[in-house]
């Protein structure tokens, strides 16, 4: 029940955040909402593996996880391969959770807790790639035909760092036009070349989304371990489970 909720609510402002520009003040509000219940989200997902060690109730929790996402960004062929594949790597993350717990000889809670959150991480960072693609974030470089303004502002910066000097006797009117004019060639070349490839700009852009999210992944895992062992000590405390030593035959090699 709480991940199904805490799901549902991390993808409702995921589909805010990617109603407008991706890096507005407002957006970047949601994106930080997005960003808290996904922690909480992760952690819970976590304690699940290690508190039920079965695949078929790890596959279940991937779809509980996953049916919200369907509920809120609709039903398509992408939106189903991306939940296929969240639903994979749960059970990939069961499986690896299982073996540390099985092979382990002194448990240690966050080492179970974030055995399986790499793959949580890549599953739903998949779906909001997928999501983005389809959303109005990315709407907007559909069917473009040239680079859009803010790609001017940044050449002329460039341009303007990269020819300060050779312009520092010219008056402001010359260096001005100097400017404008080495910046609107540059914008021109570059339309040209890359105009056979607008095409590709929304699959790239939501490619480029999910590269983001994973160069920063590192830090949701390491929130989400730290709210793991917290619930986990929680939970301990609480004399809901509990840790306990038995013995056990052991395989080994002898020449």
């Amino acid at each position: 029940m709480l991940v199904g909720i805490t799901s549902f609510w991390m993808w409702v402002s995921v589909h805010s955040w990617l109603q407008g520009s991706l890096f507005e003040v407002q957006s970047k509000a949601t994106l930080g909402i997005a960003s808290g219940l996904f922690v909480v989200l992760l952690s819970l997902l976590a304690m699940g593996l290690v508190l039920f060690q079965n695949r078929l109730w790890s596959v279940c929790l991937g779809l509980i996880a996953g049916i919200p996402f369907f509920l809120i960004f609709g039903i398509s062929k992408i939106n189903l391969v991306g939940a296929f594949i969240l639903v994979m790597l749960f059970y990939h993350a069961q499986d690896i959770v299982n073996g540390e717990i099985s092979e382990r000889i002194k448990m240690n809670s966050r080492l179970l807790i974030k055995k399986g959150l790499t793959s949580f991480v890549v599953g739903f960072f998949v779906l909001t790639s997928f999501a983005a693609y389809q959303s109005p974030a990315i709407e907007s470089f559909k069917n473009i035909s040239e680079l859009p303004s803010a790609t001017g502002v940044f050449i002329r910066n460039i341009t303007e760092q990269t020819l300060g000097g050779q312009l520092a006797e010219a008056t402001p009117q010359e260096r001005e036009q100097v400017l404008d004019q080495v910046t609107a060639e540059i914008t021109r070349e570059a339309n040209l070349w890359l105009g056979p490839y607008f095409q590709y700009a929304p699959p790239a852009l939501a490619f480029g989304l999910f590269l983001i999210l994973w160069g920063v992944g590192w830090i949701f895992i390491w929130l989400a371990t730290l709210l793991g062992i917290l619930v986990f000590q929680i939970l301990k405390k609480a004399k809901f489970l509990r840790i306990e030593e038995y013995d056990i035959k052991a395989e080994r090699i002898v020449i």
